[in-house]
């Protein structure tokens, strides 16, 4: 009998604010909106990978979570351009816990205005 799941098909983040978070993302992050519901959810992609749905909320809660006491990123995105991710989001004043070099690749983890954490990946070239 196969595996009863077949792919991860989207991820769902919350916001509070679903247009500001549309422009957000796609502004700065390079996802394209493939539709929406006013007031109440979007559907993001990148040219690869699952959808992102953002869900808009006035609830306080963000995606993340902590392993001994340090929040980690629900979402881990690969990317070529580690370095200019940095400098944009530093640029735009986001919250940046982590950027450096672990050996297999660059890793970078920042906040976005919305309180949730996303994790960037470049993997080294001798990998």
């Amino acid at each position: 009998m196969s595996g009863m799941l077949l792919q991860l098909e989207h991820m769902q983040i919350p916001v509070s604010d679903l247009e500001q978070a549309i422009a957000w993302y796609t502004m700065h992050l390079g996802f394209k909106l493939e539709g929406k519901h006013e007031h109440v959810h979007a559907f993001l992609t990148l040219p690869e990978g699952p959808m992102l749905m953002l869900w808009e909320t006035k609830d306080n809660t963000a995606a993340h979570f902590t392993v001994n006491g340090k929040d980690m990123p629900v979402l881990l995105y690969r990317t070529e351009q580690i370095h200019e991710l940095h400098n944009l989001l530093a640029g735009l004043g986001s919250t940046i816990t982590y950027y450096r070099d672990d050996g297999f690749g660059w890793v970078l983890k920042f906040y976005d205005p919305f309180g949730n954490l996303w994790g960037a990946i470049q993997l080294n070239e001798s990998r």
